[in-house]
This record gives structure tokens, C-alpha cells and sequence, in this order.
């Protein structure tokens, strides 16, 4: 589908970005520009062991609830 440049620049859309069609009915369609998620730095997790206990990943600060929650809704 080409869309015209004036109508990108208008709905600021370029190169790469995402675009959600809904469609309206009576041969329309509804573009909605989607945002760009910011990449997230990877974490960097460093394992410690200590003698007679479990070992245990630490990335440097506290982890919250919902981040263990999040963390553990990847796992089935």
C-alpha cells in the first residue's frame, strides 16, 4: 500500500514505524501509528553461591513484586 507523502508527514509515520488497520466499514480503513517500544538495557545478573544453600541471582538492586510476576508469566 503506498500512502502519500504529505499524509505521512501529516500522521508523522516513516520509515519502520508500525501501523494498526482497523477497518470502518464501506471500504475504509483507519490507520493508527503505533509507538516504538525504548529498548531496555539488558540486565546483567551475576549468580551467587554460597556452601549448603540454594544459588541465587543477583542484578543489583531490589525486584519488585510485579517484576518477579512479570518474570515468571514468560514460564509456562
Amino acid at each position: 500500500m503506498v500512502i502519500p507523502a504529505e499524509a505521512r508527514k501529516q500522521a508523522r509515520i516513516g520509515q519502520g514505524d508500525l501501523l494498526h488497520v482497523q477497518i470502518q466499514g464501506d471500504g475504509r480503513l483507519l490507520l493508527v501509528r503505533l509507538e516504538r517500544l525504548k529498548p531496555t538495557p539488558p540486565v546483567k545478573v551475576r549468580i551467587i553461591r554460597r556452601k549448603g544453600q540454594h544459588p541465587v541471582g543477583d542484578i543489583g538492586r531490589p525486584i519488585t513484586r510485579e517484576e518477579i510476576k512479570a518474570a515468571l508469566a514468560d514460564f509456562p
